[in-house]
C-alpha cells in the first residue's frame, strides 16, 4: 500500500510552535506498519530535523512559478497530479485540505487548529474525507458548526506526548533554573510569539504578578515570533521588566523538555488552541498550569491546571500569583494529574483506521 502524505505542516512542525504532533503522528504511524510506503510531498527540498523511518520517503515537487500565483498552482494543479503520477492508494492530510482525487480515499488529521481555510478547495473537498481525525471536543465542535455533515465522520485521538518529556528531581531542576532563570522560579510559556497566542496580555499579567508580589519569579516564552508577532518582539525591548522575561526561540524537543520539567508552572494562553500540548506536556513533567478556560485547555488540563477567565488580564495575573504563592495548591493540582499517554495511542488507533 502507498499512501500519499502532504509534508506542508510537517516542514512547518517545530516542538515548541506545533508541538510536534504531525510529525509524531507520521513516524509513529510509519513504524507501526512498516509494510506501508509513506511519500510526503513536498514544495522544496527538505531535510526533517530526525531521520524519517525507511518506508517513508520525501518527493519534491516544486511550484512552476514563485509567489501566490505559484502557489495557487501547486496546490490547485501540480498536488493532485502528483498523487495520480505516484498511484496512491490513499491520501494522509494534516490540518489543511488540498484537491483530493475523487478515486482515491482521504483522511484528515486535525491537530492543534480547528479553523480550516475558507475558499472553494475547502468547500469542495472536504465532504470527499472517508474519515477526519481530532484530539479534542472543541475542534469537533468547531467543524461539525461548519460542516454538519462530517458529523458522523468525526474519530477521536487520544492526546498523548513525546517519552523526552518526565519529571525532574530537585538537582535537575535547580540545573535548569540556573541556566535558563538565574537560579530562579520561573512560569514557562510555550509557543509561537503571536497575537493568536495572547502574549501581550499575558506580558500584562506577568507585570501586574512583579508588581504585587515584588518577586524575583521569571517568565520564559519559547516559541518562535511568527511575522504577525513582530510588534511583540518590539514591544519586549521596552517592557519594564524585560530582564525578568526569558526567549527562547529555537528549543529542540530536549531542550524543551528540560524547560517544562525544571519550571515551577506552565501558563498556557493561546485562545483557539485544539490541542494543548504544553498542559499535557506539563503533566508528563509533574508540572501544573494556569490556562485560559478557552479552546481545548480545559480538556487537557481538566482539574490539574488554573483556569483563567479569556480576555481578563487582571484574573490570569491573580490566577498565576495564587499559584506561586501557595504550595498547598501547587500540591492539589499535581494531585489530580492524569496519566498522559505517549502519542503511540493516537498513532495506533490512526493506522487501524487509515491501513484497513
Amino acid at each position: 500500500m502507498r499512501i500519499a502524505v502532504n509534508a506542508l505542516p510537517l516542514i512547518e512542525d517545530s516542538p515548541a510552535d506545533t508541538g510536534n504532533v504531525s510529525t509524531e503522528m507520521l513516524v509513529r504511524l510509519a513504524r507501526l506498519h512498516p509494510d506501508v510506503e509513506f511519500v510526503l510531498i513536498a514544495n522544496q527540498a527538505w531535510l526533517p530535523a530526525d531521520p524519517l523511518p525507511l518506508n517513508v520517503q520525501v518527493a519534491v515537487l516544486k511550484p512552476f512559478i514563485k509567489g501566490k500565483t505559484g502557489r495557487f498552482i501547486w496546490r490547485r494543479y501540480q498536488w493532485p497530479k502528483m498523487v495520480k503520477k505516484l498511484k496512491a492508494d490513499k491520501v494522509l492530510y494534516f490540518n489543511d485540505i488540498l484537491p483530493i482525487p475523487f478515486d482515491v480515499e482521504s483522511y484528515l488529521v486535525m491537530s492543534r487548529t480547528g479553523i480550516l481555510p475558507f475558499g472553494a478547495t475547502t468547500d469542495e473537498n472536504i465532504r470527499r474525507f472517508k474519515k477526519v481525525f481530532v484530539f479534542s471536543d472543541f475542534v469537533k465542535e468547531q467543524l461539525t458548526n461548519r460542516f454538519p455533515r462530517l458529523a458522523d465522520r468525526i474519530e477521536f485521538l487520544t492526546p498523548g506526548g513525546s517519552e523526552a518529556y518526565i519529571p525532574l528531581n530537585w538537582e535537575e531542576r535547580e540545573e535548569v533554573k540556573r541556566e535558563y532563570a538565574d537560579g530562579m522560579e520561573y512560569y514557562l510559556a510555550v509557543g509561537s510569539i503571536d497575537p493568536a497566542n495572547n502574549i501581550i496580555p499575558l506580558l500584562k499579567a506577568f507585570s501586574m504578578l512583579k508588581k504585587r508580589l515584588r518577586s524575583s519569579i521569571k517568565l520564559v516564552l519559547a516559541g518562535r515570533a511568527t511575522p504577525e508577532g513582530e510588534d511583540i518582539v518590539q514591544a519586549l525591548q521596552t517592557y519594564k521588566f524585560r530582564q525578568d522575561v526569558i526567549w527562547v526561540q529555537d528549543a529542540d524537543q530536549a531542550t524543551l523538555a528540560r524547560l517544562t520539567g525544571g519550571a515551577y508552572a506552565i501558563v498556557h494562553t493561546a485562545g483557539a488552541d485544539g490541542l494543548a500540548v504544553p498542559i499535557l506536556a506539563g503533566q508528563k513533567c509533574q508540572v501544573p498550569a494556569v490556562a485560559l478556560y478557552a479552546g481545548a485547555s480545559p480538556e487537557a488540563g481538566r482539574d490539574a491546571a488554573l483556569n483563567s477567565v479569556p480576555d481578563d488580564v487582571t484574573d490570569l495575573s491573580e490566577k498565576m500569583s495564587a499559584l506561586y504563592k501557595d504550595e498547598m495548591l501547587r500540591s492539589r493540582l499535581l494531585n489530580h494529574m492524569a496519566r498522559v499517554p505517549s502519542w503511540d495511542d493516537a498513532a495506533e488507533t490512526l493506522g487501524q483506521i487509515v491501513t484497513s
